[in-house]
């Protein structure tokens, strides 16, 4: 419960100080770099210290986490990106989506196509997508898109193959007695197979950025000296206070990599079901939370949420029920 409870904070917190500093610091590309970055505040300390032993990787260890790591770099930007262009709760709604490209992706590459029963379970998700994203009128041939973003759209989407990859990647690497048996040999746990590749994904995202946004970075610096720059106010958190720029980037970081820590500390304390439904109440938390300080939802909006999510955890049920079945066919 405490493992939950802070994954959710945390996870908030992130979602509120990430929009925060994307509305008031233009450069998205810079943002992702930087929240990559900011774990290493926390993590190389208790490295050092020697809190959490320090993992031990072979070449094809470093192989198999740099793979992730250019997959967590492109999931994590899609994101970012996407709550910088659109709403929040709109790139969580759309995130929802992420088990129907796993479901495809499992099938395209490694030939096992899900039961029709779990296909079928995906519809909902779909449909909740769709619901929140286009805005109805009263014309029976009109439905238009209403404040749908494409650019959040397409970023959230992107996210979503990325993270549907790095899951199916990281997987490989547990997938059998005798590999997850040569990772706690290597003090590769959860956590620290985390805490690695975000540090690849965190040298990756560095040229990246300055690639994408360096002649803007610059020109920014010039301007560093304005107020609107220099201070961000969170006007949605009462006595909040002022935060510099450099402030808001480490907070945000930490947010970000503590919640993901939090997130892999309580997977390792619940089965595949309770995290599921850990995951799904998480977003809606998160939505809660974000109407307070992002655009609020409107009922049509509300609606499409809660079948895209809701969706979510019945695919994750029946999925985990026909490979129960499966497997006692098997024994």
């Amino acid at each position: 419960m405490i493992y939950i409870g802070l994954w959710y904070a945390l996870n908030v917190g992130y979602n509120i100080y990430n929009k925060e500093l994307c509305n008031g610091f233009p450069l998205a590309y810079t943002v992702g770099a930087t929240s990559l970055g900011a774990g290493l505040l926390y993590l190389l300390p208790i490295w050092c210290c020697g809190i959490r032993p320090v993992p031990k990787m072979d070449s094809s260890d470093v192989k198999n986490i740099a793979v992730i790591a250019v997959l967590h770099t492109i999931g994590h930007y899609g994101a970012v990106i996407s709550m910088a262009m659109g709403a929040v709760s709109f790139t969580h709604i759309v995130k929802a989506a992420e088990p129907v490209f796993s479901t495809v992706l499992s099938g395209l590459i490694n030939g096992k196509w899900a039961a029709w029963q779990v296909n079928l379970s995906l519809v909902p998700v779909i449909l909740g997508v769709v619901i929140a994203s286009v805005k109805m009128n009263f014309d029976p041939f009109g439905i238009e898109l209403g404040d749908f973003n494409m650019s959040a759209f397409v970023a959230a989407n992107i996210s979503n193959l990325a993270f549907a990859l790095r899951s199916m990647y990281m997987k490989k690497m547990t997938d059998t007695a005798e590999k997850k048996a040569a990772c706690k040999s290597k003090n590769l746990d959860s956590a620290n197979i985390y805490a690695v590749y975000t540090v690849f994904a965190f040298l990756l995202a560095i040229p990246i950025a300055i690639y994408m946004e360096g002649g803007a970075l610059v020109e920014l610096k010039d301007k560093m000296g304005e107020s609107s720059y220099s201070v961000f106010t969170l006007s949605g958190l009462a006595g909040a206070g002022e935060f510099k720029l450099t402030e808001m980037h480490i907070i945000t970081g930490l947010f970000f990599y503590l919640y993901n820590e939090a997130s892999s500390l309580a997977l390792g304390n619940l089965d595949s079901v309770q995290h599921a439904v850990c995951n799904t109440v998480k977003r809606v938390v998160i939505m809660i939370a974000m109407s307070f300080f992002d655009k609020p939802l409107t009922l049509q909006k509300w609606t499409g949420a809660g079948i895209a999510i809701g969706g979510t955890l019945v695919y994750t049920l029946v999925k985990n029920s026909v490979e129960a079945v499966a497997k006692k066919k098997v024994v």
